[in-house]
């Protein structure tokens, strides 16, 4: 592994307390409810909707119910609709936008089960626009078809948030809490067990769930320069890595090369949609440039126009390119794109005949909390959908409009796949033995928003289009002194909490983006401009309880050794093979530590319900040898199966137990016997 020493570390940016707020369980409301979902954009309301009607959901959102990012979506929802479309097609461009890091299985899954949730959508309500009795379809960067289905012209989001928040609000079992911020997830023995939130009329609330879903969207308030509303600070990040979920991917932040930029006034997208009907990109002379840079033009992925886009400001100092639709049918604009024409009129702009100024603004987080095809993440009980999570569909840089798509798709299984394991629990209706009790903070007043605007200011420039080593470093002493002095205190209120949240993940970005020494998708490193395929196709993970960084191929891509850091795992096996005993990761033994680790990593860090198989003691060997990818390349098939009942956690070990389930489509091997460890 090349230049794995990041001399900006978690323990140092982002030394958190595992709770934000004192609480106490006597002194506070609590509610109980069968599945809580964070978060009401696309994905968490469509998890909410797929709940069994014989459980309750309660919905929080930190504002009201329809404001999210999902909400804020122009361009539409990708998916193959068209009579020349097709699958493969729209694959390959979602591989080809990823820079090699999406995982091909899940790209597949969201693709193909994406026309589906796009006419559940319309018989809901939702009503996409059409030319005569078919949708109407645009195009988009990075998409060979037209496969983007749009509402209203360019206020896609809004009409389908219009359709699923009335539906949410006709469903007798889901409540919705407005204007609740969740402080922090609780967990106890290693589980997610609901959340501690705040809201005006009842102060802090315990709230108990038996299965919790984060659907809380990204995290572009970050940047000075944003597509993303006020809502979108990245609390959902904080809540999972503070309860000890895995995140990864976070330096891949993209930035949408087309924001409205009006010097004085707020950000405002421009839609990739205007582009795709055949908007170009000029500069301060009119000239224009895309076509030298990539032979896409202005139909190329995002993260190539927004790298051309800041070369051109450079190249002519100036502040902004522009788009021009002047060569364009007027009629036609204005019809498609009601809603820009109006924004841009205000500025007394006319679409139809005046440049749009237009700059790159951070837009859509690709990384998240890691989640499997069904939205479960590596803490028990707790799923995620939407931005929040990291699926694979989107790799080092999302295609346009695939990220609807993804939000109804993960929405549907996570919901649906907490709401089974919802059933399987009994009502207890117990609170926790859980507490947060005060701690002594200094008395010195603080100044949130001016550390909030610093923030965002300063991530703008060390953590933006392109990064160096240098400005990275500088944001990692900034941070990390901020850090130190604000995620130590204890406040009362949402402004606060949201600094914290936005400082904590913050940290966790500029460590990810200085350890990738290299330039993929939307991250771009001024000092390592080529891609590295053979040390960076990979992921770069972090985890608060395991206190490590991981780093992995993408799924069919050969595996790679973690670095595990102050924490152990025990692994023991009940029935069958290895029945009563048990591997360690701290093993004296240096085979036994290696196969410990192994078969940990095979089961999503020992998710309860994972499977590993058993490989023969000739696999095993190939294994420590060649790889265990290799092992299966050459035949030597394994002979048993292994599955997750339980896991606990102590202060310094995970232990995990794994019950033998013989598996009969695995073909034994000539000579193997009893006695064989799992891999």
């Amino acid at each position: 592994m090349q230049n794995c020493e990041n001399p900006m570390s978690t323990d140092r940016l982002c030394a958190c307390p595992r709770y934000l707020a004192t609480f106490q369980p006597k002194q506070v409301p609590h509610f109980f409810t069968d599945v809580l979902v964070v978060g009401s954009g696309l994905a968490g309301l469509r998890a909410a909707l797929e709940v069994d009607p014989k459980l309750s959901v309660l919905v929080v959102t930190k504002a009201e119910l329809q404001l999210s990012n999902s909400a804020y979506a122009q361009g539409g929802i990708a998916a193959v609709l068209g009579a020349d479309d097709c699958f493969d097609d729209h694959v390959a461009d979602t591989l080809i936008a990823g820079g090699v890091l999406c995982d091909q299985e899940v790209v597949r899954h969201v693709i193909e089960e994406a026309p589906r949730r796009i006419f559940e959508l319309i018989e809901w309500g939702t009503k996409f626009d059409q030319e005569g009795s078919r949708l109407a379809l645009t195009r988009e960067g990075g998409h060979r078809r037209n496969r983007v289905v749009h509402a209203d012209g360019d206020a896609t989001g809004r009409e389908v948030m219009r359709a699923l928040a009335q539906r949410v609000q006709q469903t007798p079992h889901v409540g919705v809490w407005e204007n609740t911020f969740t402080i922090d997830l609780l967990t106890h023995a290693g589980q997610c067990c609901g959340a501690l939130v705040w809201n005006r009329q009842h102060g802090k609330t315990l709230i108990w769930a038996k299965q919790t879903i984060l659907a809380t969207g990204g995290a572009g308030q970050i940047y000075r320069e944003t597509t993303n509303p006020e809502v979108a600070t990245g609390d959902g990040l904080a809540l999972a890595y503070r309860a000890g979920a895995e995140v990864r991917d976070l330096e891949f932040m993209q930035f949408h090369p087309t924001v409205l930029y009006v010097a004085g006034s707020s950000r405002n997208l421009i839609t990739e949609a205007i582009r795709g009907e055949g908007a170009y990109l000029v500069d301060r002379e009119g000239r224009r440039f895309m076509p030298e840079c990539d032979e896409r033009a202005e139909l190329a992925p995002r993260d190539v126009v927004s790298r051309a886009i800041v070369m051109q400001m450079e190249k002519t100092r100036h502040p902004n390119v522009y788009l021009d639709l002047s060569h364009l049918d007027p009629q036609h604009v204005r019809r498609r794109f009601p809603g820009i024409a109006a924004l841009c009129a205000q500025f007394g702009l006319d679409i139809t005949c005046d440049r749009i100024p237009v700059r790159p603004g951070a837009h859509y987080m690709m990384g998240g909390v890691t989640v499997d095809r069904d939205g479960r993440t590596t803490l028990p009980r707790l799923w995620a959908a939407g931005e929040v999570a990291s699926t694979g569909l989107h790799g080092a840089n999302r295609l346009a409009s695939n990220s609807l798509s993804e939000a109804a798709v993960y929405g549907a299984h996570a919901g649906r796949e907490a709401s089974l394991e919802a059933i399987r629990h009994n009502d207890t209706f117990r609170a926790l033995p859980l507490e947060n009790p005060p701690v002594n903070s200094s008395g010195e007043p603080l100044d949130v928003s001016d550390i909030r605007n610093s923030l965002k200011s300063l991530m703008w420039r060390a953590c933006g289009v392109r990064r160096d080593a240098a400005g990275l470093a500088e944001a990692a002493e900034s941070i990390g002194r901020w850090c130190r002095y604000v995620l130590s205190r204890q406040f009362s209120n949402p402004v606060a909490w949201e600094l914290q949240d936005m400082l904590l993940v913050a940290g966790l970005m500029i460590e990810a983006a200085a350890l990738r020494t290299e330039s993929r998708g939307g991250h771009v490193r001024s000092d390592y401009p080529e891609p590295d395929d053979e040390h960076w196709t990979r992921h770069i993970t972090f985890e608060k309880d395991a206190r490590r960084l991981d780093e992995f191929r993408p799924s069919g891509g050969e595996s790679r050794s973690r670095a595990w850091l102050g924490r152990s795992v025990a692994l023991q096996f009940t029935g069958g093979y290895w029945d009563g005993r048990s591997l360690h990761t701290d093993s004296d033994d240096e085979e036994e530590a290696l196969l410990a680790t192994a078969c940990y990593e095979m089961t999503h860090h020992g998710a309860i319900g994972a499977e590993c198989g058993g490989m023969s003691d000739d696999a095993v060997t190939f294994a420590r040898l060649h790889g265990w990818a290799g092992a299966k390349e050459a035949g030597l098939q394994g002979v048993h199966r292994y599955r997750v009942i339980e896991r606990r956690e102590t202060e310094r070990e995970t232990i995990v137990v794994f019950r033998h389930e013989p598996a009969s489509d695995m073909s034994p091997v000539p000579g193997d016997d009893k006695g064989k460890a799992p891999s």
